[in-house]
């Protein structure tokens, strides 16, 4: 899932120093940092993103990995100046995982490593981290979100931080409405509408 700044762009997540390193950041770095960067904290804290957008608490039910299976595949797409590609492996040993590219002007400039697990206490959680090129981290935690909500073919992931860092959106959502498309929306902190990722099975 990739993260972006207010104009589309990817860019720099946690150091400003990276946007030297990253020639798409380095366009993008006097707009914002990431994926809708710092906004709302404290008040708002994760009941809704800064345009009100409400996060389900809880999910419903129990939820096993295995109903997570229709994320997997190869999924591509056009999204920040650029294309997007992710693959997932599908459910083994309680987990699935999978990495995302984002390609600008024939340039690989950003990658994420993606897991979804399945914890011993039967919460599941979606981790990631991002690198860019010469494998250079853009983070030194790695990002966790819990799913909150399963509706079908459509999950609801809700970060499990009081207050996200500020390359992190407030929670997202995956839906594939076909088993040909992957729709995956992004709630940020800054307010405005969310950032919508369309892909297509591959």
């Amino acid at each position: 899932m990739a993260c972006e700044d207010a104009a589309g762009s990817a860019v720099s997540q946690t150091s400003p120093a990276w946007a030297c390193r990253c020639p798409a950041a380095a366009v993008a770095v006097a707009l914002a940092v990431v994926v809708h960067a710092i906004g709302a904290t404290g008040a708002t804290g994760q009941q809704a993103d800064a345009a009100g957008h409400p996060a389900p608490d809880a999910p419903t039910r129990a939820v096993d990995l295995e109903e997570l299976a229709w994320i997997a595949g190869h999924w591509g797409g056009d999204a920040f100046g650029g294309q997007i590609e992710e693959g997932w492996f599908g459910p083994a040993g309680r987990s699935m995982s999978g990495s995302f590219r984002l390609v600008q002007d024939g340039l690989a400039v950003m990658y994420e490593l993606l897991l979804l697990e399945q914890d011993d206490d039967g919460e599941i959680y979606y981790r990631f981290k991002h690198v860019g090129r010469g494998w250079e981290p853009w983070e030194e935690a790695r990002l966790e979100y819990r799913l909150t909500a399963l509706d079908g073919r459509k999950a609801t992931f809700r970060s499990t931080a009081e207050t996200p860092p500020p390359n992190a959106p407030w929670w997202f959502t995956y839906e594939s409405p076909t088993s040909t498309e992957l729709i995956v929306t992004i709630h940020g902190s800054t307010g405005g509408d969310p950032t919508v990722l369309s892909m297509k099975r591959r």
